[in-house]
């Protein structure tokens, strides 16, 4: 299918990718092999090496692979720019390079655009390890960790959440958690090209901030108005060796501020002043959302930041910080007139609070695993296996996407 400005793809499936050429070639493998014609893939490639270029040109003839490689050293947030720049589905979707999708994306995407939706969040309940991750705690224990894939039960229940509702929840609580929310996001989601585009000629660019996902969530909840929730893996989140996932799970997400990967190449940058300043995923959301928050002029809902909260979440799950979260928490304190006594006070309770609500997410995890379905394979190599699994596993239990939502 040949497409121009006047005849766009319906979806642009999007990858920034650096220095994981195994991966990505996977991925692209992958995505290539479904048959369907209208859309395009865009490879936004900032490695060092050029093995993922040669690959590409001596393997790969598709005219819907659009290939971007870029060997200037860029920030994640200018990787992820210049990968939407290349863009030019009615609707896009962004994933990692160690990551795939279900081919009723393309389904899920045409519903989409004949019911004006303008977000679809699906949830992410396909999980792949790859192999040579065995220093990664799995899904659970009973799976190996030599290349499996998890899938969680699905329902298949759709909701037409709030937006604002939606972005409200993730504000209040600094991020912390907004993966649990049913906020509309571009990252393993699907967002109409249009509303994108008013993120950016709000903002200046599609993503600011440090943490791309969280500051494209907040300017996609601001501008839509009609998104759909279902449970439903449209992608499949892939967690290799080098990814973010698994560096957190092994502590490597935790510092100094100074030494987060976030700020390499992303020249001067002014920490946001309500955030303890150390280098931890609860502190990257948060610091991004002020920005994202500050870019689409929403001072109104940077009040609803609830600092107490978000400093005691912080104190439980990096004590080692502890200076750095209590004097920025006290600082903040002469900045809204907060009594110190009565912020204090507020401190603890949200303290308590914070530590009732992860024995509350723990048990509620472990019942999820005693009375719910959890599908396990094992030996699966790539993503073009796990993609393949996953499908077959859906037509085999007969579970459609558009039994759902048609």
């Amino acid at each position: 299918m040949n497409h121009s400005e006047n005849n766009p793809p319906l979806l642009s499936i999007i990858i920034p990718t650096r220095n994981r050429y195994k991966y990505a070639i996977s991925a692209i493998i992958s995505i290539l092999q479904i048959p369907e014609k209208n859309f395009e893939l865009i490879i936004q490639d900032n490695s060092n090496s050029t093995n993922l270029k040669e690959y590409i040109y001596k393997n790969i003839n598709d005219s819907r692979l659009k290939y971007h490689y870029y060997p200037t050293p860029l920030s994640f947030i200018d990787n992820f720019n210049e990968a939407l720049e290349h863009a030019s589905g009615k609707y896009c979707c962004i994933i990692g390079d160690d990551d795939g999708v279900n081919p009723e994306i393309f389904e899920a995407t045409r519903w989409a655009e004949q019911n004006n939706i303008d977000a679809i969040k699906p949830t992410v309940s396909a999980h792949y390890l790859w192999p040579e991750s065995d220093d990664i705690p799995s899904i659970d224990q009973k799976a190996k960790t030599k290349g499996n894939l998890t899938i969680y039960s699905i329902s298949g229940k759709t909701l037409l959440p709030d937006p604002d509702k939606e972005m409200l929840k993730v504000v209040q609580r600094g991020g912390i958690g907004y993966n649990e929310t049913e906020i509309p996001r571009l990252y393993h989601g699907i967002v109409k090209r249009e509303c994108l585009m008013k993120v950016k000629n709000a903002t200046g660019a599609f993503f600011g901030g440090l943490s791309p996902d969280i500051f494209i969530a907040i300017g996609v909840a601001n501008f839509s108005k009609n998104i759909i929730s279902i449970d439903y893996p449209l992608t499949i989140s892939g967690v290799c060796k080098s990814s973010g996932s698994s560096q957190s799970v092994r502590g490597e997400h935790v510092g100094n501020l100074k030494d987060a990967p976030h700020f390499r190449n992303r020249g001067e940058y002014e920490w946001a002043e309500i955030v303890p300043a150390f280098y931890s995923v609860e502190t990257i959301w948060a610091d991004s959302m002020i920005h994202a928050l500050n870019a689409i002029n929403r001072n109104d809902l940077i009040e609803k930041f609830d600092l107490y909260f978000f400093s005691a979440h912080c104190l439980v799950s990096h004590f080692e910080y502890n200076n750095i979260i209590l004097n920025n928490l006290y600082a903040n304190f002469k900045i809204i007139q907060e009594n110190t006594v009565l912020g204090t006070i507020r401190l603890i309770i949200s303290f308590l609070l914070d530590i009732s609500l992860r024995a509350r997410r723990f048990i509620k995890k472990a019942l999820f695993l005693i009375f719910f379905n959890v599908e396990r394979f094992d030996d699966i190599n790539n993503m073009v296996e796990a993609t393949k699994k996953l499908s077959d596993y859906l037509k085999e239990k007969n579970i459609k996407l558009m039994n759902f939502i048609s």
